[in-house]
């Protein structure tokens, strides 16, 4: 692929894409991207949602995913099906989980984003204490 992720905006285009038309459960991707931004492959799906529709967000699977890839980098994606884009305590406590992940593998995580409904979206790359 040639595409580079300049902004959240660039990266939710990518994810949004990847998602089906009707989403019933929540799913969880991972773009991998190299070092400079470059997209390495399409988003890659790692978790889809259980009856209860919640999706894990793995670290381990992740950046499983990511390092086969070959990634210097990474962005995760996940969809709320209710459209609601504030994030849960779950949310930021998986990004936060992510964080120490990432600097453990010398693998940033660049962004976390919600994905909500016609192509809203909501960045966790702020800083926790003010999304919490």
């Amino acid at each position: 692929m040639d595409s580079f992720i300049f902004t959240p905006a660039d990266a939710a285009f990518l994810f949004r894409a990847a998602l089906p038309k009707v989403q019933r459960e929540e799913r969880v991707f991972v773009l991998p991207l190299d070092g400079s931004g470059k997209v390495l492959a399409k988003p890659i799906l790692v978790s889809v949602g259980h009856m209860d529709g919640t999706a894990t967000i793995d670290a381990g699977a992740i950046f499983r995913e990511a390092l086969k890839a070959g990634a210097e980098e990474i962005i995760v994606a996940h969809n709320h099906p209710s459209g609601d884009l504030t994030p849960s305590k779950a949310d930021i406590a998986a990004t936060t989980k992510l964080r120490e992940a990432a600097d453990l593998l010398s693998v940033p995580l660049i962004d976390h984003i919600i994905l909500g409904r016609g192509g809203a979206f909501r960045s966790l790359s702020e800083p926790l204490a003010i999304i919490g």
